[in-house]
C-alpha cells in the first residue's frame, strides 16, 4: 500500500471513529450510559448496525474513548482562551467563561461528563478525573501561582484551591437546563471567586 492510500486509510477511520464517538455522545446524553444502545449509536452515525465494533469493542470501551474525547476538547478550548491573557484576574475570568460557553456549545458532551463525573460508576470517575488533570494542572500552575507571585490573589495554597475552583465551576456550570441553558450567569461565578481570592491592598496609615 502506497503511503498517500495509507494516509487515506487513516483519515478515513479517523473520520468514522468521530461521527461514532458524536452520536454516542448524543446517545449517553439521552438516554444514560446503562439504557444506550449500541445500533442506535451506529444508525444515528450513518453505519450500518454493528459497524461500531470494528471500531470499538465494548460499549464500555466506546465510553472511556469518549471521556477522553470530551476532557481533550474540553480542557483544549479552555486553555487557548486562558492563555490569550497575561493578567492572572483575567486568566480566571476566561476560565469560568470559556467553561460556561464550552458547555453550551457542547451540550451532549457536558451531559455525559456531569454523568461521569457524578455517577455510580467508578471506572468511569476515576477515568474522567485522570483526564482532567490537565485542567486542574492549568488552574494552579498558569493561574493561581502566577497571581499570587504577582500579589494579585491572596498566597493560598494553589494545588488544593485549584481543586475547589474546578468543584466550583463544574458544579456551577452543571446546573443547566433541557436547552443547555445555565442557571447561573458566568459573571456571578466569576464575582465570587475573584472576591474570595484578590488579595486586598489596604491603604499605607501615615504616621502621626
Amino acid at each position: 500500500m502506497s503511503r498517500y492510500k495509507q494516509v487515506d486509510r487513516e483519515n478515513l477511520i479517523n473520520e468514522n471513529r468521530r461521527f461514532l464517538l458524536n452520536a454516542a455522545a448524543a446517545e449517553f446524553a439521552s438516554q444514560g450510559y446503562e439504557n444506550a444502545n449500541i445500533n442506535s449509536i451506529s444508525k444515528a452515525a450513518g453505519y450500518a448496525k454493528g459497524t461500531i465494533y470494528n471500531y470499538f469493542a465494548t460499549k464500555r470501551a466506546l465510553m472511556l474513548e469518549l471521556i477522553d474525547e470530551i476532557a481533550t476538547g474540553h480542557f483544549e478550548y479552555i486553555a487557548e482562551q486562558v492563555q490569550k491573557e497575561d493578567d492572572p484576574a483575567r486568566r480566571l475570568e476566561c476560565f469560568i467563561e470559556a467553561g460556561f460557553a464550552w458547555v453550551t456549545d457542547n451540550f451532549p458532551q457536558a451531559k455525559v461528563m456531569i454523568a461521569a463525573l457524578n455517577g455510580a460508576d467508578t471506572e468511569f470517575k476515576n477515568h474522567m478525573y485522570a483526564r482532567y488533570q490537565p485542567m486542574f494542572e492549568l488552574v494552579d500552575r498558569e493561574i493561581l501561582v502566577v497571581g499570587i507571585q504577582q500579589g494579585t490573589f491572596r498566597p493560598v495554597d494553589p494545588t488544593s484551591t485549584a481543586g475547589l475552583l474546578m468543584t466550583i465551576y463544574l458544579g456551577t456550570a452543571s446546573q443547566i437546563d433541557e436547552q443547555g441553558k445555565p442557571w447561573l450567569a458566568p459573571a456571578q461565578v466569576v464575582e465570587f471567586v475573584l472576591s474570595a481570592l484578590r488579595l486586598n491592598k489596604s491603604p499605607n496609615k501615615k504616621e502621626a
